[in-house]
């Protein structure tokens, strides 16, 4: 297949990067690149619907390889797992002989799914400040997005379901089939419901993910997790603490044990990231360096410092992540040098390992997912957000009382713009349309 064909098939199909971010696959794609790495690293505890695609999918996911390989002009292709998954590693080894497809090995630590920390595990080589891993001929894709990839190039099938894990504080903690679109309520009702008085909602990974205190809102494509915790579980007010709280605090409790810089990943890379100076200009307003402030642009928000590095459970993960969005308000990009980065000395010591870091969130005891714990979904009503990727929202192509047939289309990227489309997830009658939602019923 041409390069140009791919694209226009990823592009026509609503296909987003399905690790979290949301990057329209259609613009990433459009590229040739010496190493392709597939994102199977999983690592944000308790997920586990990759690995059920790893499993499950395999050959869809070499066909799809074969495919983007040929077709940008891929050099290297890699898929990379926690080596900890034995049964999985055993099964894609003897899936990938005599394929020109590698496989490697990641330890059991936290984030060895950054793409950056994954692109440096594999190639040995660090991505610059500011850049990103194709600025050294890498493109990294989760397993989601490679599935993706190849329903909408085999079978003109485009993106109106996630593979999502609901676990946490359920009867039944799943992997689950959402359709686009439905309720996160429909989600642990077949899970078998709630073992909590007062459940809460995080969604996403226990580190990167957020709470969701409105039960009704929607399974996006960027969906990974439904993690079910109790209203007394320490995650929850860690994850509900307001940065008017978190400054407050800070400005009475950091000590500058320069911790959160020490164990931040993109630290030990080599980058100029260094939390604790960051956290001393929000506590003291000191005269530092305005690119000691500009360099909170490169968190990857992975929580690490928040969830383990401080000893006073503060979080630079927040005041980084508010940092960042001044920037977007403001129109301002800070500037990045190309020079190579060395990687700190002491980095290989200070990999914090899963199971401890889990241990430390207190999630120890909910069990991992079987892979026979599979749901599929047929929702009656789906309600689908008009921004579930990076960019401007789609633009709806369907009125009130249209009639729609499942995987037609019904938003369209803004004409020059980034973004990607958007596909209906059931048959049914379009039952409302505004600037954020279009909402689908079969009744």
């Amino acid at each position: 297949m041409q390069k140009d064909l791919l694209v226009e098939k990823i592009r026509a199909m609503g296909v987003v990067g399905a690790g979290g971010a949301g990057f329209p696959t259609h613009v990433k794609f459009n590229t040739s690149c010496e190493v392709f790495i597939v994102n199977g690293a999983e690592c944000e505890p308790l997920l586990a619907s990759d690995k059920y695609l790893l499993e499950k999918e395999t050959n869809k996911l070499i066909k799809a390889l074969e495919i983007i390989r040929a077709a940008c002009q891929v050099r290297h292709c890699v898929i990379a797992v926690k080596e900890k998954n034995i049964n999985l590693v055993n099964h894609l080894a003897s899936a990938l002989k005599g394929k020109s497809i590698d496989l490697f090995l990641l330890k059991n630590f936290y984030p060895a799914g950054d793409e950056q920390v994954l692109v440096h595990e594999i190639t040995g080589k660090v991505v610059p400040e500011g850049a990103i891993p194709l600025k050294i001929g890498c493109v990294v894709s989760n397993v989601e997005t490679i599935k993706n990839i190849y329903d909408a190039v085999k079978h003109n099938h485009p993106v109106i379901s996630r593979y999502l894990t609901c676990t946490g504080e359920v009867k039944n903690p799943s992997i689950i089939q959402a359709k686009i679109g439905m309720s996160i309520r429909d989600i642990m009702q077949l899970c078998g419901g709630v073992l909590t008085d007062d459940p809460v909602v995080l969604i996403g990974g226990p580190l990167m993910g957020y709470i969701e205190k409105d039960l009704d809102a929607p399974v996006t494509k960027l969906t990974s997790g439904v993690i079910i915790l109790a209203k007394n579980h320490p995650l929850v007010a860690s994850k509900t603490k307001t940065l008017s709280t978190i400054i407050r605090q800070s400005k009475a409790a950091c000590c500058q044990c320069t911790y959160c810089t020490e164990l931040c990943p993109r630290y030990l890379l080599g980058h100029n990231l260094e939390p604790h100076k960051i956290m001393r200009q929000i506590n003291l307003g000191l005269d530092i360096p305005e690119n000691v402030i500009e360099n909170a642009q490169l968190c990857s928000e992975c929580g690490l410092c928040e969830a383990y590095a401080c000893i006073m459970n503060l979080s630079p993960r927040m005041v980084n992540q508010t940092i960042k969005k001044s920037f977007v308000e403001k129109g301002f990009k800070p500037q990045f040098s190309d020079k190579k980065t060395k990687v700190r000395e002491m980095r290989d010591y200070r990999k914090i390992p899963s199971h401890r870091l889990l241990s430390r969130l207190q999630l120890a005891n909910y069990k991992r997912v079987p892979s026979s714990k599979f749901i599929e979904t047929h929702p009656k009503k789906v309600e689908l957000l008009l921004t579930q990727h990076i960019g401007v929202p789609a633009q709806p192509l369907v009125k009130i009382n249209d009639r729609v047939a499942e995987g037609d289309l019904v938003a369209e990227i803004a004409e020059g713009k980034l973004g990607a489309r958007h596909h209906a997830s059931i048959s049914g009658k379009v039952i409302l349309v505004d600037e954020e939602r279009i909402i689908i019923s079969q009744k």
